[in-house]
């Protein structure tokens, strides 16, 4: 059951967004693309209140993994043979498991969308595309309600209050906005229960003409509460233990490959915004070093916990989204997703990577980056 209202609600703990009490990270504008570039989280200032969940389930589970007998994947050791065909195999399981997953079951889950008083929404499909995002997951934990905030700058200070009218950080509302502008996005759930899922959406007329923000935004956002929520009742605060669990090539690598993959139409579009997310937003130095001995560097820097305060963090919107897609050509679209719930359940990221994808991620990691820096080499190439 899905209802849509006009009233400001919660405030939460960011992942994929930054604030004024956060320590920032490069910004990325290159293209007018969409900032949303950290995972670290928002402290919350408001007065303490007791934390009512006690039985954190710790217990480690099987989790299986969601391979079809019929469909085509990929070896590890044979990417750079099938770098043309890996991202057909990755976007033919999205549209697989989108197709099984269409009809959402959850009857008590809730899209609750927020627009500013004065906000001009240029693009009116935002619940569709937020519930095709949910919907993709819905075999995974969920929050029970998503809140989506959609304002521009005029509407900036009305979101503030809101936000401190209900007895929440109202300074959360800036995450998108700079230069007098809202125009990023962000997303992750509030830290104590219920673990409702927020988003907060810039809006700024100028973006009307990038259509990553016509869908793959959404479930981009939605995406990264879906990660979240994989520690709820599993940890006290289940943002803060994603963040700490996960590697920063992995955070973004996840959502904006489910972003592109199922906020397009057909294949064709897919390829041609794949190629625009990853060339248009790092061509200046340091961001243009693209060979395997620098992703390497970046895979081994990105350590969780702390690689939300790298200056390369924007690196996982290109290199983190290349690798993501193939571990999907590998192993199943929600692969990774299986990757995290394991997280959940007490193993760490190496562990968890080993039992998902059955190789450590030791030996897998200069595969990944020996076919990452090809990727890139030939969009360049064709750009």
């Amino acid at each position: 059951m899905k209802k849509i209202t006009y009233l400001l609600l919660l405030v939460f703990l960011f992942a994929c967004g930054g604030s004024e009490d956060q320590v920032s990270t490069t910004q990325d504008t290159s293209l007018n693309l969409v900032d949303d570039s950290t995972t670290s989280t928002i402290q919350d200032t408001t007065t303490t209140i007791t934390e009512t969940t006690t039985n954190i389930d710790t217990t480690t589970t099987t989790i299986l993994k969601n391979k079809c007998e019929d469909c085509e994947y990929v070896n590890i050791n044979e990417l750079m043979l099938n770098i043309d065909i890996v991202p057909k195999y990755a976007w033919n399981d999205y549209q697989r498991i989108s197709k099984e997953n269409n009809i959402f079951e959850n009857d008590s889950f809730e899209i609750i969308l927020n627009i500013g008083p004065s906000t001009d929404l240029y693009f009116q499909d935002n619940e569709k595309y937020i519930q095709k995002g949910i919907s993709f997951w819905q075999n995974f934990n969920l929050p029970e309600k998503y809140y989506g905030f959609f304002y521009n700058y005029q509407d900036l200070d009305w979101a503030i209050n809101e936000l401190t009218s209900t007895g929440f950080e109202g300074g959360m509302a800036r995450a998108p906005c700079r230069d007098d502008i809202c125009s990023g996005a962000n997303s992750g759930i509030y830290q104590r229960p219920p673990h409702f899922g927020v988003g907060v959406f810039g809006i700024n007329n100028a973006d009307s003409k990038d259509t990553y923000r016509y869908g793959p935004l959404h479930i981009h956002e939605v995406t990264h509460s879906v990660v979240a929520s994989q520690w709820i009742g599993k940890a006290r605060n289940p943002q803060q233990s994603a963040n700490d669990a996960s590697p920063c090539w992995l955070n973004e690598g996840i959502a904006h490959a489910a972003g592109i993959s199922l906020g397009v139409e057909n294949y064709q579009e897919y390829l041609d915004m794949r190629s625009l997310q990853v060339t248009a937003r790092h061509m200046q130095p340091p961001y243009n070093d693209y060979s395997s001995t620098a992703i390497m560097s970046y895979y081994n820097d990105s350590i969780p916990g702390a690689c939300e305060r790298n200056p390369d963090y924007v690196l996982g919107y290109s290199i983190g989204y290349l690798t993501v897609e193939a571990m999907n050509a590998m192993s199943g679209a929600d692969s990774a997703m299986h990757m995290y719930s394991i997280m959940a359940s007490g193993s760490d990221f190496e562990e968890a990577f080993q039992i998902t994808y059955d190789i450590a991620w030791s030996d897998a990691k200069p595969l990944f980056a020996e076919y990452v820096s090809a990727v890139i080499s030939n969009l360049f190439t064709s750009y």
